[in-house]
Order: structure tokens, then sequence, then C-alpha cells
């Protein structure tokens, strides 16, 4: 069954309203198609893609980091390179973070470049969701949506800081990132996989959608029949909302519970 794939990127703006410059990154491959790599100011699109087996990416540029959105770009072009067409694991992530510390981890203005990754693989019959950071991976099942990730911050990691609300913001300091540094190697690897059921649809984003738009926001969304339509809301719910940071999704759905586009 081919899928409808829905692309939305946004650069963002800082307090002044100025842009930010882009430091997300996303990927798409189907096989036997070109893969194809976006960093762009503004994505805003709906295509098809032909094949069941297919391999999303969304990577999150770690801005306190140098060379950030060379970071993110280098990871999902690394992982898009290296997916042999048919499967993927957690081993392909540890691979793109050597791949980080044998670049830009030798140059001094891009050593510790870091980047979140999330990554999807689709199979006709399966799925297999890995990430490390806080790029997220949904599911939407039956209208629920879940996530099939898990944010890799202070507050996650702890089961006491979990359940508390309104902490400040340094308890969302990143835990766990793909660095150019030989002493990152250990970055924690989220992994999470199970069978496609009919009608399941799938979404990436970076923080700069999930912070400002709740999982019941998106799930309504997710429900319009036509991708194009949804998307455009969005865009304008997250420009409404100040669009604070950059913002990237990735929205994969069955092309017979798709509308026309």
């Amino acid at each position: 069954m081919p899928y409808q794939l829905a692309i939305l990127q946004l650069s963002g703006f800082n307090a002044t309203g100025a842009k930010w410059s882009q430091q997300d990154a996303l990927g798409y491959a189907a096989a036997g198609e070109v893969p194809m790599l976006l960093q762009q100011d503004q994505v805003n699109q709906v295509l098809e893609l032909p094949s069941p087996n297919s391999l999303l990416l969304a990577a999150d540029g770690v801005s306190a980091s140098p060379a950030a959105a060379v970071a993110s770009s280098s990871v999902v072009k690394y992982l898009l390179q290296h997916w042999p067409g048919t499967g993927f694991s957690s081993r392909q992530l540890r691979l793109a973070q050597q791949y980080l510390v044998d670049t830009l981890g030798r140059k001094r203005q891009s050593f510790g470049a870091a980047t979140t990754i999330a990554a999807l693989h689709l199979s006709a019959e399966r799925f297999v969701a890995i990430n490390a950071g806080d790029s997220r991976i949904w599911r939407l099942r039956n209208g629920q949506l879940q996530q099939l990730s898990e944010d890799h911050d202070w507050q996650n990691d702890s089961a006491e800081l979990k359940q508390q609300t309104g902490l400040a913001q340094c308890y969302r300091a990143l835990t766990s990132y793909l660095a150019a540094d030989s002493e990152a190697a250990d970055f924690t690897v989220a992994v999470s996989d199970g069978a496609l059921q009919t009608g399941d649809q799938f979404v990436l984003t970076t923080d700069g959608v999930h912070d400002l738009v709740t999982p019941e926001e998106l799930a309504e969304m997710f429900a319009v029949a036509d991708s194009a339509t949804a998307l455009q809301q969005l865009q304008s719910l997250i420009l409404e909302r100040g669009a604070t940071d950059n913002a990237s999704l990735l929205w994969l759905r069955p092309m017979a519970n798709a509308g026309e586009c």
C-alpha cells in the first residue's frame, strides 16, 4: 500500500522577531526511490511514497553546541546514504555518531557538534522507532496519538521529576544526543517496535512543534481527511503561537485513509 507523506518545516523566530537559522534536518527514503534531505527555512508539501518499505528521519541540532545545523544534516545524510533498504536498528545511530567524530570531531570549530535524532523504519507489516534526544515519534491509531519515542532530558530521566509540572527550563536539558566527541559514544537510545495495524499513521516532530502544540491538538488535526489542509492549519497555529524555535514534522499515513491532496 502506498503512503502519503506530509512535510512541514519552519525556521522560527527569536525574541526580536528575526528568523532563527535552520538547525533541524529532515530526511526520507523509500525502497527504489532517491533519498531526500531537507533543511530549509520553509517547507509545506504533501507527496506520495510508493513503497511501504521506508525510512523517516528528524534531527534537531543542539543549539548550545558548535555547528549544530551541520551536525543534524550530517547525521540525516549519513543515515540515508547507509540505509540498506531493508531494516534499521540502533547500530545505525551508533555508526552515525562515529561518523560525526571522524568528520566534525577532528576540527576545532566543530568539535562537540551535537544533534538529536528520531528514526522510523516501516516495512509491509512492522515498524521500528528509534531515538536519542527529544525529537519525537508518534503513532496515531484509532484516533489516539501515542508517543513511541522517549524524551531524554533531566526531567524524564528522573522518576520523581517526571511526575512534576512547571519545572524550570534547565530540567529540559538533554541527556542524550549524537555528538562529534569520542567520549560521547555511550549516549542512550530508545527503541520501540511492533506490528502495523490497518490505518496506522506515524508522525515525527522536533520540539519546535510539540512544545507549542499539544498531543490532543495534533491528533485532532491528523483526523482531517485532507493532509494539505491539516498541514496548513498546523503551520498557522505554530506561527500564531510565536514559532519560537525551528519546527519540523513528517507525517506518514496510508493513501487509503487519506483524502485528495
